[in-house]
């Protein structure tokens, strides 16, 4: 055998095993993938409940609870919508403490025409 055959068939058995590694692993991380992979459970339907009308869920006795429970209602509605509102936020409005020291030690080293201040 001669000396560039025996290289060859040196570099296809490397090139070989290295590929066959690589499946290798392939099939293993998607075994253990379906060995360890909890199911996934169903989506739930969300049952859909009937409004009842206000005389069934309040007590009769205190006429003030229907009010309440729109205000309530109410509170509730506008908190989530403010929830989604942008608030921009403290840092937003003022740069960085570090920026500006470092953008200071710039500008008191810079050179002028070739020479320090």
């Amino acid at each position: 055998m001669s000396l560039i055959n025996q290289g060859l068939l040196i570099t296809g058995i490397g090139m070989g095993l290295v590929f066959v590694m690589i499946f290798a692993l392939w099939g293993m991380m998607a075994l253990l993938v379906k060995l360890t992979n909890k199911p996934e459970a169903e989506e739930e339907a969300e049952e859909v409940v009937e409004a009842a009308p206000v005389s069934e869920v309040v007590p009769a006795q205190d006429p003030n609870a229907a009010l309440a429970a729109a205000i309530a209602v109410a509170c509730a509605l506008a908190d989530q919508a403010s929830a989604y509102a942008f608030k921009p936020s403290q840092q937003a409005r003022s740069e960085n403490a570090w920026l500006n020291a470092g953008r200071t030690q710039q500008l008191y080293t810079s050179t002028i025409r070739g020479r320090n201040r």
